[in-house]
């Protein structure tokens, strides 16, 4: 035992502060530091768990893809900044994202940047230069490349203090086959040099560091750990009661030497012979087991309902994903989605392709203005609403519409709403307007008066 300052230091409390220390800080309960440990959790998540997280679990895919599906729900459109009309600049940028399937390589680029930290597009351009020099000019762009985290890194960093690009990477290396784990049939790995210029890194949640971006599952990760271990726990109950797993009794002045086969030249053991009438009584349901003095039962194992535990780490994982549960789990019970729940999904999407989702789709366009792959010229990005009615709900708010005009009628108000008015709610064309001043005034019929009361001298 030591002194230090007048305090006495046990060497037993030095050690289990040591060990605390190594042990991390992954817990919130200062009481117990190690208590994640104890219950199966990663002090620090890597992106090889949060893949397999997203490639094997099913609320971790359900996530990335509920909010991937519905936030590219329909292609954004970019047009020329303040024109309503399609112009040609549009036309031809809208033919290069057609022909390079580019909005399914941007698509899968948001995809893999939720799985982890942040994910990057590499550009393959047709400028006679490799991947490592500086992009300058390009006559036109070859492909794109959506690559994982684990797929790409830095190899040097711009050093100079006194330089504004100070800190940020000089340069990358990326990995030319599939990430770790993947049957890639011994093709061979090759890390090939990029230059900045060639990379657009997408790290939702940073604003600027591409190590800070927050991957969509790393916050309920811990509930992820909770709802595999309900589930598979579950499972593995039910598993082991039908099983059949045998439990023999026998009598303190039972014979077991006598049991065994017949001519007792086998030289197997009690055990051997049970375990082998076990095994059959597992794969055949009409085998029968000979016992002699004794008893055979089956061990059963309690099953707990899995349904509360399980429904509570779901809704932690929920929470963590910023997604409704009964939009992400659905309802057992067949009920749907409330109007609040859809309308909270929504609205969370919204934010998304305005503050992450728009920046990335801007910052490309812009590259390839800068390469002469695009023309230069002001744009917008545009996203199609996503909370647009469907036919169902466009009938019932021309329902509504037309029962608001027969109440206004019978309270003495007309033209509360116009045709073409009923016709835009449910998407219709509006009706044309017959013109009367080219085929004269159709006030009147062949024979009939005129607006003096008076025949028409010109009908004979």
């Amino acid at each position: 035992m030591d002194q230090f300052e007048g305090f006495l230091v046990n060497e037993v409390d030095i050690a289990r502060a040591r060990e605390e220390m190594l042990a991390g800080f992954g817990s919130l309960d200062a009481k117990r530091p190690t208590a994640w440990r104890a219950f199966g959790y990663p002090d620090t998540v890597t992106f090889a768990q949060l893949l397999a997280a997203y490639r094997r679990g099913g609320p971790g895919h359900g996530a990335v893809h509920r909010l991937l599906d519905k936030c590219w729900q329909e292609r954004p459109r970019i047009k020329t900044a303040g024109s309503e009309d399609e112009t040609p600049w549009e036309t031809k940028v809208a033919g290069l994202f057609k022909e390079r399937r580019l909005w399914a390589k941007l698509r899968d680029l948001d995809r893999r940047n939720m799985v982890g930290r942040y994910a990057a597009l590499i550009y393959r351009v047709a400028d006679n230069l490799p991947l490592r020099e500086p992009l300058q000019r390009a006559v036109r762009l070859v492909d794109v490349v959506p690559l994982y985290e684990d797929q790409i890194r830095v190899t040097d960093w711009h050093s100079d203090e006194a330089a504004e690009n100070y800190g940020q990477p000089a340069m990358f290396q990326y990995r030319t086959r599939p990430v770790q784990g993947a049957d890639t049939q011994g093709r061979p790995e090759t890390w090939i040099d990029v230059h900045p210029s060639r990379v657009q890194i997408l790290a939702e949640g940073s604003v600027g560091d591409m190590f800070d971006g927050v991957p969509l599952l790393e916050a309920g990760f811990n509930s992820l750990i909770d709802l595999e271990k309900i589930t598979g726990g579950s499972a593995e109950s039910y598993l082991k009661n039908s099983a059949r797993t045998m439990v023999f009794q026998y009598e303190k002045d039972a014979q077991l030497q006598s049991i065994g086969p017949a001519d007792g030249q086998s030289g197997k053991t009690v055990r051997q012979v049970h375990e082998e009438q076990a095994k059959a009584l597992n794969r055949n349901i009409d085998a029968a087991i000979v016992m002699k003095g004794g008893t055979a039962n089956t061990l059963q194992t309690q099953i707990a309902d899995p349904e509360s535990p399980w429904g509570v780490a779901a809704c932690t994982f929920a929470a963590s994903v910023r997604i409704p549960f009964t939009i992400l789990f659905g309802q057992q019970t067949g009920r749907l989605a409330s109007d609040e729940d859809r309308a909270d999904f929504v609205e969370r999407c919204k934010s998304r392709q305005e503050n992450e989702l728009t920046p990335m789709l801007e910052e490309f366009v812009r590259r390839m203005q800068a390469a002469g792959v695009i023309e230069p010229g002001e744009f917008d990005v545009e996203w199609p609403p996503l909370d647009a009615p469907g036919d169902d709900d466009k009938m019932g708010l021309l329902g509504k519409a037309t029962a608001a005009m027969h109440q206004a009628f019978t309270a003495g108000v007309q033209g509360l709403f116009e045709p073409n008015e009923l016709r835009a709610i449910v998407g219709y064309e509006p009706l044309k307007e017959i013109d009367l001043s080219e085929g004269g005034d159709d006030s009147s019929e062949p024979g009939g008066e005129t607006e003096e009361g008076e025949s028409d001298p010109s009908i004979a």
